[in-house]
């Protein structure tokens, strides 16, 4: 069963990351390189798959951090220091850094007021109607010049699935808070798929935040029901079949999220990769920094000269040593201090 093989330890999680950060980098070269409509497999866009697996993932591992955390307030602290280090050394690299520079080498202007204001209100993590996308004049005449890293909205709601489960589980035992969850992902999945039947009208036809908090939901339940879940290669195979079949009915996004949790958590424990990002897990820096980076290369005309592809890899090839050393320098120190925090918290108790 899952749980028991995830108990085991072994598992091929970061790498099924890095590599869903990466799609998101290949998914967004179309936008920012101006190539026209990307790939949308099961009629949905390549990085919108890689989104909903992250919060799949997201999920499972938020839960089990929930239910293992000593303290409410040592789950929100882990939560905090493993999420926002990082975003608040991006936001300002970019600010002050990547974006003046940026227009200094295309002969952009712009004011540092901008600068500030677009520093102070990423701090949100994204926050709608509170961050604002872009910086003014820096990223004039490009195919998107209104933004200088779009995933950030992602890491709001995903912060909002994390005190929804802290929420929950602070309020409620685990067996009646098993029971809210499971009522809000069925309640949520007849909405999403009331829109996909054309039953309703979405109300947000453009990345619709519900979609991937479902799947979070979804990797929610996984852990929790993770003792009745099969892991082995059967489930693999069924939940890939359920995922194509679903995708090819066009009901991917309210239908797909439980069997492509499965798929994910499942495939983790079959693939043989458990050494990739076991020290220096950089999908996080890969998914914040690949918007800029693209931005950067499409300001110097790259996009101009190559295919999507070869965009893409461009971009790979420079942000994996950012976010290497966003891992290195930034989050990792963070997850220590916090790590040698809670074990200096357990002393007084066990003495």
């Amino acid at each position: 069963m899952l749980g028991h093989r995830f108990a085991e330890g072994k598992n091929s999680l970061n790498a099924i990351r890095l590599v869903l950060a990466a799609m998101v980098i290949v998914s967004h070269s179309w936008w920012l390189g101006g190539y026209g409509p990307e790939p949308q497999p099961g009629g949905v866009k390549l990085g919108t798959w890689a989104v909903i697996g992250f919060f799949g993932i997201s999920g499972y591992l938020i839960t089990q951090s929930r239910m293992q955390a000593r303290t409410a307030g040592s789950y929100a602290r882990a939560r905090f220091l493993r999420t926002y280090p990082g975003l608040i050394v991006c936001v300002a690299v970019v600010a002050f850094l990547i974006a003046p520079l940026t227009a200094a080498v295309t002969g952009k202007r712009f004011a540092w007021p901008d600068l500030l204001m677009y520093f102070a209100t990423n701090l949100s993590a994204g926050m709608p109607q509170v961050a604002l996308a872009g910086i003014p004049g820096t990223l004039d005449g490009l195919p998107d010049p209104m933004s200088w890293n779009g995933p950030l909205w992602t890491l709001f709601w995903e912060i909002v699935c994390y005190v929804l489960v802290g929420v929950v589980f602070g309020i409620c035992r685990p067996e009646l808070a098993r029971l809210a969850l499971l009522g809000l992902f069925i309640l949520g999945s007849t909405l999403v798929f009331a829109v996909d039947a054309e039953w309703l009208v979405s109300p947000a036809p453009y990345d619709w935040p519900l979609v991937p908090v479902l799947t979070f939901l979804a990797g929610s339940l996984a852990y929790l029901f993770r003792d009745r879940i099969p892991a082995g290669r059967g489930a693999l195979g069924g939940s890939a079949v359920l995922v194509a079949v679903i995708a090819g009915l066009g009901f991917a996004p309210s239908l797909i999220h439980l069997p492509l949790c499965v798929l994910l958590l499942a495939g983790s424990l079959q693939l043989p990769l458990s050494a990739v990002g076991s020290r220096y897990d950089i999908s996080y820096g890969v998914y914040i920094y690949g918007w800029p980076v693209q931005q950067v290369l499409a300001s110097l005309g790259v996009h101009n000269a190559v295919p999507p592809l070869i965009f893409a890899g461009a971009a790979l090839l420079i942000v994996a040593p950012l976010a290497w050393l966003s891992c290195r320098y930034v989050e990792g120190p963070a997850r220590r201090w916090r790590r040698s925090k809670d074990a200096s918290r357990r002393v007084p108790e066990l003495a």
